[in-house]
């Protein structure tokens, strides 16, 4: 089993550093709908490596960060058209409003957010939805007083406004410590990480692995992810992320 979770943030034409244009998000979808993949929720997926039930070859899934309302309105009308599950990660303290968390990088554009009944109506057909955090800070920086509001309370706001259970959980930044890991391996079945690679039985379903889109944009490389060329295409690209991601990590703090 290696199964990619694709990583999106926002779907617009802001060229932004998390942006992809909707024009590219449509061939993309169309390559992974040609590929044969099965896109599954990641809650299926988690449940799967919890022992409980099998995936199909080829399973893939597919996430978005933050909640944009451009995920409502440029994403989600191409995934109900291919019928492709999805999981948003929404900041539960900032539903409605616009991306200028404290935390937020320099850089990033100030982008308006998806509001509550547009997020139960992507629910109603099917999409799926995690936390991701109350106001996105990095947890670990985040004082122990604090991550309880982070972690918990995130997920008691979701559960009040939508009326079920939520069970998934996004890190901000991909970014934790042993004490905020914990917190959430108390409080959530499944989390995603920024950590480049796919999902395999070794996996920890509390820290999974995601592919940020930026590695896999090109149509040509979304029809092949599931091949053993992709995890080598990976494995080359890790270490050139890795690097890249300390140098962000220095400006940005």
């Amino acid at each position: 089993m290696a199964i990619p979770i694709l990583s999106y943030h926002a779907i617009d034409e802001q060229r932004s550093p998390i942006s992809v244009t909707p024009d590219a998000f449509r061939r993309q979808m169309q390559a992974l709908s040609e590929s044969r993949c099965n896109v599954i929720t990641l809650g299926r997926l988690v449940n799967a490596l919890r022992g409980d039930g099998e995936l199909p070859d080829r399973s893939v899934a597919i996430t978005f960060d933050d909640g944009f309302e451009s995920t409502y309105k440029h994403a989600f009308p191409v995934l109900q058209s291919h019928g492709f599950a999805a999981t948003v990660f929404a900041v539960a303290g900032y539903c409605g409003k616009l991306n200028d968390w404290p935390s937020q990088p320099a850089g990033i554009p100030r982008m308006q957010l998806m509001d509550w009944p547009q997020i139960a109506e992507m629910e109603r057909h099917g999409i799926e939805f995690g936390a991701h955090t109350y106001t996105h800070p990095r947890l670990d920086q985040t004082p122990a007083s604090g991550l309880e509001r982070e972690i918990v309370h995130s997920k008691l706001v979701m559960e009040d406004k939508l009326g079920h259970a939520v069970d998934l959980f996004a890190y901000p930044y991909g970014r934790f410590n042993t004490i905020s890991a914990d917190m959430v391996g108390a409080t959530y079945a499944g989390a995603c990480t920024t950590r480049l690679g796919t999902v395999t039985e070794a996996s920890d379903p509390l820290a999974l692995e995601r592919v940020e889109i930026l590695y896999v944009q090109h149509p040509r490389v979304m029809r092949h992810l599931s091949g053993r060329a992709f995890s080598w295409y990976l494995d080359i690209r890790r270490p050139i992320r890795s690097l890249a991601s300390a140098v962000l990590r220095r400006e940005w703090e």
